[in-house]
């Protein structure tokens, strides 16, 4: 996803997909709603957590804890529907793209998490680890 906040200044930024957990949730069934949500994918088979991260981020001049789990996740098809998105992530995204591994890693764009690409590749080469790697800024 991009995304684009005139409160955060000029130019914009690539993420994978998420978002919050509600109270109650597993995070497993969150990423699943969080899938549906931003892309429309209601059937993926959803894999271990692989990273976690622990960040602030600003969003709309707020400032907000996240703590990311990343999953390992297949769709079944590229088509991105934007249908159940937030009033926020309508103002904020301005675009969806799915990119290789390869083309993370070449991309001259502003990426999270940081090295993404090389974390991907390193998954795909290694297979996912025994336990969530912790990533750092």
């Amino acid at each position: 996803m991009r995304f684009e906040d005139d409160a955060t200044g000029p130019g914009g930024w690539w993420c994978t997909v998420g978002g919050g957990v509600d109270e109650g949730e597993a995070l497993e069934d969150a990423a699943r709603r969080e899938l549906f949500e931003e892309t429309g994918h209601a059937e993926v088979d959803l894999g271990p957590v692989v990273w976690i991260r622990e960040h602030i981020l600003t969003v709309e001049g707020e400032p907000r804890r996240m703590v990311e789990h990343y999953f390992l996740a297949t769709a079944f098809h590229e088509e991105v529907i934007d249908h159940h998105w937030t009033e926020l992530e309508r103002r904020v995204v301005k675009g969806m793209q799915w990119w290789s591994p390869e083309d993370i890693a070449i991309s001259a764009e502003t990426i999270f998490p940081e090295g993404l690409g090389d974390l991907l590749q390193a998954l795909l080469r290694d297979g996912p680890p025994a336990t969530p790697r912790v990533l750092r800024r």
